[in-house]
């Protein structure tokens, strides 16, 4: 990559609009930016709801914003549907929509085609855009992109896949009939033959593409998600507690049952806290900072048993404030739900960071592995917590930490290093 280079991201969740989505290419963007590379984002037009927690990422000098319109009918992304209108309009949308689009119709950029191909062509004259990055889900993003490889066939174009695509039930796919479904599935195809690069996060997304797609090595490269060292700013050394035993969860918590388990295991938990030793539940508190939906149900158990004073709910915070809070805590306590077992996500490396001793709930696997064999913290089955999270809150369990781990690898520079070297080539 030549230096000032410009780069054009296609990212549909890209700050200011909310949401986790937009926090990966926020980051990247703002650090070429910093380097001296023009970076020219495509992305939803703002709908004047909640900004990103990485809208100031976004706004970084040298970060020049295209919104499109959302095209998708709204109705789609308001869940659970209430009104009697809603009901109505979803139900005409749901048998219109799989006429209009190829392969999944309840993807948010599934009608950004022309829209999007007509502003890239765009960028890419008027600037002399080499580099083309799309990130998905969506995914029809990717599908999209390929009609500018076709009008620009000089471009580097890279598709980044935060998610799996087609071999998982997210993102709607659960709902596709087999011929939507089958269309979908070529879709990934045709951008694993077209694309000059696919990259993720996750290695096992890697691995898939690679075998199920015949791809190249050299076509296909992990890049995990950046921790910025900005978010962590001048953090405060922990001070004395007092006695109190300050627990932390930050992050998303979604209502699927997993999650719903694991939540009805930890207020029994403390429920047994209460009836054995109720002096190591007076000194002792977790707080729950959520960067998504999923909170009202939690809360209502939460007050429904009477622990509202040792369990509270907060709004979500900014990163460099909610990393305020960890580096406080005594302990992190995370839930990983199964099929994210063997994903070691951004919050893992930033606590590492922090070195605040983390408690990983959950199955084993490349998570609980990293996170013991690192010294990072604890890892235990949510079967253990019952007994297991009462002996750290007393100190019977002590939590091993290595202060002098090296933790560069996974710094924002140093990824942007590789972005460079490997991918915008």
């Amino acid at each position: 990559m030549l230096p000032r280079e410009p780069v054009l991201i296609i990212c549909y969740a890209f700050p200011p609009n909310y949401g986790i989505g937009g926090r990966r290419w926020a980051k990247f963007a703002k650090e070429l930016a910093r380097r001296g590379h023009p970076v020219h984002v495509i992305r939803r037009a703002f709908n004047n709801g909640n900004k990103s927690l990485w809208t100031e990422d976004g706004e970084t000098q040298g970060i020049h914003h295209h919104p499109l319109p959302a095209r998708t009918p709204s109705v789609f992304h308001r869940w659970p549907l209430t009104s009697v209108a809603d009901k109505l309009l979803y139900r005409f949308w749901k048998g219109v929509m799989p006429w209009l689009v190829e392969g999944n119709w309840l993807d948010p950029a599934a009608l950004w085609k022309q829209p999007l191909i007509s502003k890239g062509s765009e960028l890419i004259k008027a600037h002399n855009i080499r580099h083309v990055l799309v990130t998905g889900a969506p995914f029809s993003l990717l599908v999209h992109a390929m009609g500018l490889k076709d009008r620009h066939p000089e471009i580097n174009l890279v598709g980044d896949l935060r998610d799996a695509w087609t071999w998982v039930p997210y993102y709607g796919q659960a709902m596709l009939s087999p011929r939507h479904m089958a269309q979908e599935k070529q879709q990934e195809a045709k951008v694993a033959r077209t694309f000059d690069k696919l990259i993720s996060p996750d290695a096992r997304i890697v691995a898939h593409l690679q075998a199920t797609h015949s791809m190249d090595a050299e076509r296909l490269a992990t890049i995990p998600h950046a921790v910025d060292m900005d978010d962590l700013g001048s953090l405060p050394a922990p001070v004395p507690n007092n006695g109190l035993f300050r627990m932390i969860y930050a992050g998303s918590f979604y209502g699927a049952e997993e999650a719903d388990r694991y939540f009805d295991e930890l207020l029994r938990t403390f429920e047994g806290i209460r009836k054995r030793t109720p002096e190591i539940l007076a000194k002792c508190r977790l707080d729950f900072y959520f960067t998504g939906p999923g909170s009202a149900t939690p809360m209502q158990k939460v007050a429904a048993q009477g622990f509202e004073t040792i369990i509270k709910f907060h709004a979500p915070l900014s990163p460099m404030a909610i990393f305020q809070k960890i580096a406080q805590a005594d302990l992190v306590i995370n839930f990983v739900p199964t099929i994210n077992k063997d994903f070691l996500g951004t919050k893992f490396n930033e606590i590492f960071q922090l070195r605040r001793p983390l408690l990983h709930i959950g199955e084993p696997g490349l998570v609980s592995r990293t996170i013991v064999e690192g010294k990072f913290g604890a890892s235990i089955r949510l079967s253990e917590l019952y007994t297991e999270l009462p002996r750290i809150i007393s100190g019977e369990r002590k939590i091993e930490l290595d202060p002098e781990a090296d933790l560069r690898e996974f710094q924002l520079g140093n990824l942007t290093d590789r972005l460079i070297h490997e991918v915008f080539v």
